[in-house]
């Protein structure tokens, strides 16, 4: 009998040790009723809250429980509330949020890098068993009328900032702004150009550009949308901007655009043949 006793208080204090360890990562966490661990810094009870297909505004970090991953910082970022493009875990995550607030979050590192980042493999530093502590400020919450609405206000800001109010966009949309006529023949279709650009939001400040390491970009006239209708307008030798709304250009962003964010590019033609 005592012999059973002592096997019994055994087995609960090695229940007890490791029910304790596995618990040391949630310390100080509370849990929804889909296990998601979640812990609010600051909070904002009047605060707008997101609803499916809302704009997020977003400061975020994260780091790994196991270090493989030190915090990683990220201010601006953009994410649209929509469990097509979020792992579940990070779609309510948001979906707790108000604005204004700050909360940590423990989510799957696995989901988190396969779908937020479109990985087709995980980095070899990430298992299927690892966690991220996810911290969020959310920002701001924009509807999609209200983030169309600004991005054609920051055009017609940017337009009459530049003198060309009286600017009229081509048939898909686009603005294009001569600056340079340039001295050789008007582009055709079919033409194979080759052409400098460098991508800029409308304050200027650059995304891309093959100047950088001075390597310039070749394509077929017709099979580049926007900057075919831009360089039919053009001689060899010359150099023009082009203004495209989010809807002819990257839309849903680009690991360097944001979502909806109207851009220009700086366009010289430098052969056509």
């Amino acid at each position: 009998m005592k012999q059973t006793s002592l096997i019994v208080t055994i087995a609960c204090v090695i229940a007890i040790i490791f029910s304790g360890c596995g618990d040391k990562r949630f310390k100080g966490y509370e849990k929804t009723k889909n296990g998601l661990y979640y812990k609010f810094e600051e909070r904002k009870p009047e605060g707008k809250q997101p609803k499916t297909g809302d704009f997020l505004y977003l400061t975020m970090s994260y780091r790994s429980d196991n270090d493989s991953i030190k915090e990683y910082h990220a201010e601006n970022e953009i994410a649209i509330l929509d469990s097509a493009f979020l792992p579940k875990d990070v779609y309510e995550s948001f979906s707790m949020m108000r604005e204004g607030e700050k909360a940590e979050f423990i989510i799957r590192a696995d989901s988190f890098f396969v779908i937020t980042y479109g990985l087709q493999t995980l980095p070899a530093y990430i298992t299927d068993k690892d966690i991220l502590y996810f911290s969020v400020r959310l920002n701001s919450v924009k509807t999609m009328d209200e983030v169309v609405q600004g991005e054609q206000e920051a055009i017609e800001d940017y337009l009459q900032r530049n003198g060309l109010e009286d600017l009229e966009p081509t048939d898909i949309g686009m603005y294009f702004i001569e600056k340079e006529k340039g001295a050789g023949k008007k582009i055709e279709t079919g033409q194979n150009v080759t052409i400098h650009f460098t991508g800029k939001y409308l304050d200027g400040t650059a995304f891309q550009s093959t100047l950088d390491e001075n390597k310039p970009f070749p394509f077929p006239v017709g099979q580049v949308p926007c900057f075919s209708e831009a360089v039919l307008m053009m001689n060899e030798g010359g150099k023009a901007d082009i203004l495209l709304p989010y809807s002819i250009s990257y839309y849903l962003g680009h690991p360097m655009i944001p979502p909806f964010t109207p851009v220009i590019f700086e366009i010289e033609v430098l052969e056509a043949k």
